[in-house]
């Protein structure tokens, strides 16, 4: 796998491709604390490993309890 292929590296390219102004990530592994970085807002699922929610803007409920899919539609601008 190539180096730059990472999801921090690939929300960059989209960031600049689509012109965003704030990007929010979610994520459960360590492997997401580049991601993590590079975003405005992020977080971590409860059941994510204690790095990366120390890394997180804050914590959501589980990814086995639809915890992204709550925090969507509840914060989603429509």
């Amino acid at each position: 796998m190539p180096r730059r292929a990472t999801k921090a590296e690939d929300i960059q390219k989209l960031k600049e491709m689509w012109n965003c102004d704030k990007i929010v990530s979610f994520g459960d592994a360590i492997n997401d604390i580049p991601m993590f970085e590079i975003s405005d807002e992020c977080y971590a699922v409860e059941n994510a490993v204690p790095e990366l929610k120390k890394a997180a803007t804050a914590v959501v409920d589980s990814n086995e309890r639809d915890g992204v899919a709550k925090w969507l539609w509840e914060n989603a601008a429509i």
